[in-house]
């Protein structure tokens, strides 16, 4: 018997891009369902043309009301409402309009409204609590080993082109322009002939820095700034790349699943987490010395760790000169000596397989 799905990811790009693997392998492994997702409307274009679903988006906290209020109205009630990412009152009342059987949310925060959550442990992959949620209503669900969205990788057309992501939703994760001008110099040693761009939205905070640079010194001979406004436009610029180079950041997320060959540099975040285990062509890039530490430092607004990283990859100078950062910096614990080595994940990793979670 056909089972109605409805799918809710209401996050940033980054959770977006992990959670919907999810959705793509649930839609796989069911082909007889009829899956709804409901997302962000500023991301629908990455997902409406992928086979196996509908894809309803919104584009504010009323809109999303109004689309659950008709769906209430004039569809069958759902047997099961699968929330991957969300949080606050918007879920809460979300949960209360969705007419479901069977209502699975991350956790047990709104279990007078979600009966069932998953048991999530300590140690979880990035990807995990939103497949766990999936699974615990169909208990046979694979884990994604990796990310993918086939009807934007068919539109890959790679020319001569390499790219630099360098600016996250936090100080923290952004490179600085030293640190950029670093990478830039070893991509023109790697990819002789390639132009190189410098993928920024004019809009985000941690760009400014860069573009200000930018514009008083300039940017190394062969590379240019490629500003984007728009999704659309950030897909148009990825999918003419040979290769991505990043910060742990959501356009790393949707490179990756448009297929793009991409190197990750991570600075206080976990290169081991935040990842699928069987990404193809991914690189994760961190100083060997922070291992598998997460940093709770989130004030930092100069991330040595993140530039040290990207330096010693270049074949750079890293400086690592660590008394002036915060004083819960993951750096402090180690010598100089120690913060010399770099670690690089690349390749398939071990492959999930968890025993059964159990549910609540």
């Amino acid at each position: 018997m056909k089972r109605r799905v409805l799918f809710v990811l209401r996050g940033k790009l980054g959770e977006t891009m992990v959670a919907f693997a999810t959705v793509r392998a649930f839609a796989d492994a069911c082909p007889g369902d009829d899956v709804t997702l409901l997302v962000r409307a500023n991301y629908l274009p990455l997902f409406e043309g992928e086979a196996g679903m509908r894809v309803i988006g919104f584009s504010s906290r009323l809109a999303m009301y109004a689309k659950l209020a008709r769906l209430r109205l004039f569809e069958a009630p759902f047997d099961a409402l699968l929330v991957l990412v969300g949080a606050g009152p918007p879920i809460a009342r979300l949960g209360r309009m969705v007419r479901a059987r069977r209502k699975i949310y991350l956790d047990g925060r709104f279990k007078d409204i979600y009966a069932q959550w998953p048991q999530v442990p300590d140690d979880h992959l990035h990807f995990e609590p939103a497949w766990m949620v999936a699974r615990a209503y169909e208990p046979g669900l694979a884990a994604p080993q990796h990310s993918r969205i086939s009807s934007l990788a068919v539109r890959r057309n790679a020319a001569k082109i390499v790219a630099i992501a360098p600016v996250s939703d936090e100080p923290r994760r952004s490179m600085a322009p030293d640190t950029l001008h670093a990478l830039i110099g070893a991509l023109a040693r790697w990819h002789p002939g390639c132009d190189i761009r410098v993928l920024v939205n004019p809009a985000d905070r941690d760009a400014r820095p860069l573009l200000e640079a930018g514009k008083n010194a300039g940017l190394p001979a062969g590379a240019r700034f490629e500003h984007f406004l728009t999704l659309q436009a950030l897909v148009a610029a990825l999918c003419r790349l040979e290769h991505l180079y990043s910060t742990d950041t959501g356009v790393y997320h949707l490179a990756t699943a448009i297929g793009i060959p991409t190197t990750t540099y991570f600075g206080p975040t976990q290169p081991w987490k935040n990842a699928f285990p069987a990404q193809p062509g991914l690189a994760r890039v961190r100083l060997a010395a922070l291992g598998g530490d997460h940093c709770e430092e989130k004030q930092c607004c100069e991330p040595i760790c993140l530039a040290g990283a990207v330096a010693q990859h270049a074949g750079a100078q890293a400086g690592m000169r660590v008394d002036g950062t915060p004083p819960r910096c993951l750096l402090r614990r180690h010598t100089a000596a120690e913060l010399g080595q770099l670690a690089i994940l690349s390749g398939p990793q071990p492959a999930v397989a968890r025993e059964p979670i159990p549910v609540h």
